[in-house]
């Protein structure tokens, strides 16, 4: 799993995403998560044509190939 979120995420607040971290943490769960800060764009941050947005794509490309045959 991959996580993604934006302290400026007004739909999923960043408190909301910090617990699932945690409770995966506290479960053992094999996860990656990103905290951006204030990204431009709120929930769609990784939509828009920023350098925060093309950082976050890469990563996800970067995730789903060493997953995704």
């Amino acid at each position: 799993m991959l996580i993604h979120t934006n302290t400026t995420d007004e739909d999923v607040n960043v408190l909301e995403v910090e617990r699932l971290i945690s409770a995966l943490k506290a479960e053992g769960k094999k996860f990656e998560y990103k905290v951006y800060q204030a990204a431009p764009g709120g929930h769609s941050f990784n939509r828009l044509d920023t350098k925060m947005a093309k950082e976050s794509r890469e990563e996800i490309y970067g995730f789903l190939g060493g997953h995704l045959k």
